[in-house]
């Protein structure tokens, strides 16, 4: 089950039995806990039929679960962090086999942070009925959509293409997403709509956004702008490795770009075959246009070479980021000699 057909069940009223709401979205995943609460608790009454249990023992599962509601249909028990979900520990089997018995004025919900270990008899045990619900990041539409409302609840207006712009620059983590809008919203004091200018202006740029802008710098020739970013991001705690690992990755998108071209699709068929934000297909086609193919095979080759030799412990993870960034402006310099 998705988050999707989780909150459509939520609405209908149709939960029934046990749920794990596991996942890289934490934000979207306490999102949905809230909805469940609001539709299945009386006002007033919450505290009286909820229950919330860290790490518990399975008899106070059990004893929760077996709690009648007060003025109510339903009892909520929620189970954070249960060890048997994160790889830490086993459930006991009268757990398991209990999750097939609860009673009908019982909503169990399993919460895990992160993914949860799908190898687990608990897991499996919640999966068999269908009650493993994933939270995985939006993709772009869903996304944008997403931002567009959050403005519009903050009293703001955002347009599709700067909603795709603060997308772009902070990363699809909806929980970094608010607290970025948030800080939007109030740099626009009375200002109606938000706009590409703020986005640029105060939004926090996440590593990948880093990486698009130091392609930028390196394809524009600016040594000491792209040497600029990489400190920031190894300021910030960013690893050298991970960081090639990007650039890798965005070399490989160029790549494809020229293979698109070299096939004649169109620069609409080209954006939808990258696979990426819109907004970044844009910019990685412009990327694209300062090199020719082989110099982009090139660029691919030494950014899998400097990996396989960092990994394999034949060469030193520092330095190596840089080596790898000073033959692409070694190859830019190349070809404008041999222009000139």
């Amino acid at each position: 089950m998705d988050r999707k057909e989780f909150l459509a069940a939520v609405k209908a009223g149709t939960l029934r039995g046990a749920y794990l709401l596991e996942g890289v979205e934490e934000n979207l995943k306490e999102a949905a806990l809230q909805s469940l609460r609001k539709a299945l608790l009386p006002d007033g009454l919450e505290e009286l039929n909820e229950s919330i249990l860290e790490n518990p023992a399975t008899d106070a599962i059990i004893a929760a679960a077996e709690t009648l509601p007060f003025l109510a249909d339903k009892r909520l028990v929620v189970v954070r962090e249960h060890p048997a979900l994160a790889g830490r520990a086993d459930a006991d089997e009268r757990l398991c086999g209990y999750l097939s018995r609860l009673p009908d004025s019982c909503i169990l919900v399993f919460l895990c942070r992160g993914k949860a270990d799908a190898r687990k008899k608990l897991y499996k045990a919640i999966q068999k009925s269908g009650g493993a619900v994933s939270f995985s990041p939006m993709g772009d539409g869903e996304l944008n959509a997403w931002i567009c409302k959050g403005f519009a609840a903050l009293g703001k207006q955002c347009e599709p293409q700067v909603a795709s712009l603060l997308a772009f620059t902070v990363g699809n983590d909806t929980a970094l997403m608010r607290g970025e809008m948030e800080k939007l919203a109030a740099l626009c004091g009375e200002r109606e709509s938000v706009t590409e200018t703020d986005v640029r202006a105060v939004a926090t740029r996440s590593v990948e956004c880093t990486v698009f802008e130091m392609v930028d710098a390196v394809v524009a020739g600016q040594e000491g702008r792209a040497f600029g970013l990489l400190r920031d991001m190894l300021t910030t705690g960013s690893d050298r490795l991970g960081i090639l690992a990007m650039l890798l990755r965005q070399y490989r998108l160029l790549q494809h770009v020229k293979i698109m071209q070299f096939e004649k699709r169109t620069p609409q068929q080209i954006k939808q075959g990258l696979g990426i934000a819109p907004f970044a297909a844009e910019r990685c086609i412009r990327q694209a246009a300062a090199y020719t193919g082989g110099e982009v095979r090139k660029a691919v080759d030494w950014c899998l070479d400097m990996e396989y030799q960092v990994k394999s412990g034949k060469a030193n993870q520092e330095g190596a980021l840089e080596a790898v960034m000073l033959r692409l402006f070694a190859l830019r310099r190349a070809r404008q000699g041999a222009a000139g």
